[in-house]
């Protein structure tokens, strides 16, 4: 199997996908991706990359990204997976996907005019408290749900 290509923009947050597809048998991180050359230069270095730059319009033009990886500001999110669905690329954006209905509008029909997959990168619902509950739930232990109320403390540590 063809291992994905992916390009990763914005590399505060987008380490955790660097470091997450460099342990996967279907991922090849192609390109990074910051407005902060430093930045950019520093995360190319700390996983052996050699291919960054700080232009978005350099990696959509690259062959070899298949899949675009968006961890930039919340309130850029809608504009660059518009971008890289225009661009043909696949996409997987951190959470807050949208930030209101109508980008979420324009992102649907962008998304089905290109044929492109796009998903949010919700890795929590993998996390083993949260296969527990799942399974608790579909094997019926928890009787009939009528509402449920959680707390997520997060520990942005391991983003460091």
């Amino acid at each position: 199997m063809k291992k994905l290509g992916l390009g990763v923009l914005g590399l505060g947050e987008g380490r955790s996908i660097i470091s997450g597809a460099l342990n996967s048998e279907l991922w090849k991180v192609v390109q990074l991706c910051d407005l902060n050359e430093e930045l950019a230069w520093m995360r190319s270095h700390e996983f052996s990359l050699d291919n960054f730059t700080s232009s978005m319009d350099e990696m959509l033009a690259n062959p070899e990204v298949d899949v675009v990886g968006i961890y930039t500001p919340d309130h850029l999110h809608a504009t660059h997976i518009l971008q890289a669905l225009r661009a043909g690329k696949h996409v997987i954006c951190t959470k807050p996907f949208l930030n209101d209905l109508s980008q979420a509008r324009e992102v649907l029909e962008a998304q089905q005019q290109s044929g492109r997959m796009v998903m949010v990168g919700q890795s929590s619902r993998f996390f083993a408290p949260f296969t527990r509950q799942r399974k608790h739930f579909e094997g019926g232990e928890f009787g009939d749900l009528i509402t449920v109320e959680a707390y997520y403390n997060a520990d942005h540590r391991w983003f460091l």
